[in-house]
C-alpha cells in the first residue's frame, strides 16, 4: 500500500508506540487524526508534530476510548475531516495490575470498538475467546505456578452442536454469513467434546497448556499449541 495522502485514524498517539507510529506515518505522507485521553500531552503533541509537517495532516482529539460515544465521535469528526480513513490502528493500551478491569476496558473492549467504528459486523465471540486463551498462557508462565503445582489448560472446541451454535438471527449481525460459516464446519457433539476433556485431565505427563478440539473425519485432535519447550504436538483423542 502506497501510504502517500491516506487517511489515518489512531489511538493512543500522544506518547510512546502510538506516537512513533504516527510520526512514521506523516513520514510517509499521510494524514493522521490521533485521539488520547491526555489533553494536554495530546495537544503539546499536536504543536510539536504540527511544527514538522503541515498542520492539517495530523489533528489531534481528546477520547476516552473506553466511552463508545466519545469513540465513535472522534472516529466521525476524522471521516468528516479527510472524507474517509483508509487506515484504523487500535493502538491504545495501559498496563495495570491491579486495576484489570479498566485494562480489560482498554486493551481489549476499547479496540472491539475501534474496530466496530468502520464495521458493522465483528467476530466479538472470538476475540473474547482469544482472550481467554491468552489470560490462561500468562498464568501458566508464571514461574510461582509450578512451585505450588497448579497447571492451566483451556480447551478450545471447534463447532459443537449446542443451542448457541443454532443462534437466532437477531444475535447476530450478518445471519447468511453466519449460517455459511456454520455449514462449513463439521459438528461434535458435547459427550464427544467432554471425553476430550477428561482426556485433557487424565494426560498428567502433559505441560501443554492450550488444547484445541476440532471435529475431523470421524477423529477429535487434540494440538498442544503452547509447549514449554516451544515445540508442538499433534495427538488424536479417541
Amino acid at each position: 500500500m502506497d501510504l502517500s495522502g491516506k487517511s489515518v485514524f489512531l489511538t493512543g498517539g500522544a506518547q510512546g508506540i502510538g506516537r512513533a507510529m504516527m510520526q512514521a506515518l506523516l513520514e510517509k505522507g499521510a494524514k493522521v487524526m490521533f485521539c488520547d485521553i491526555q489533553q494536554d500531552r495530546g495537544k503539546a503533541t499536536e504543536a510539536e508534530l504540527q511544527k514538522q509537517y503541515r498542520s492539517d495532516d495530523v489533528i489531534f482529539r481528546q477520547c476516552d476510548v473506553t466511552d463508545s460515544k466519545q469513540l465513535e465521535a472522534a472516529f466521525q469528526a476524522a471521516v468528516t475531516k479527510f472524507g474517509a480513513v483508509d487506515i484504523c490502528v487500535n493502538n491504545a493500551g495501559i498496563a495495570h495490575e491491579t486495576l484489570w478491569e479498566n485494562v480489560i476496558a482498554v486493551n481489549m473492549t476499547a479496540v472491539i470498538r475501534g474496530s466496530l467504528a468502520p464495521f458493522a459486523p465483528i467476530p466479538v465471540y472470538a476475540a473474547t475467546k482469544h482472550a481467554v486463551v491468552g489470560f490462561t498462557t500468562s498464568w501458566a508462565k508464571n514461574p510461582r505456578m509450578s512451585e505450588m503445582g497448579v497447571k492451566w489448560r483451556a480447551l478450545c472446541p471447534g463447532f459443537v452442536d449446542t443451542e448457541l451454535l443454532h443462534t437466532s438471527d437477531d444475535q447476530v449481525t450478518d445471519p447468511v454469513l453466519w449460517k455459511e460459516i456454520v455449514q462449513q464446519h463439521p459438528f461434535m457433539k458435547p459427550p464427544e467434546l467432554a471425553q476430550a476433556f477428561i482426556s485433557m485431565l487424565e494426560d498428567e505427563s502433559s505441560d501443554d497448556v492450550i488444547f484445541e478440539v476440532v471435529a475431523g473425519k470421524g477423529s477429535y485432535r487434540k494440538r498442544q499449541i503452547v509447549d514449554p519447550d516451544g515445540k508442538s504436538n499433534l495427538l488424536t483423542v479417541d
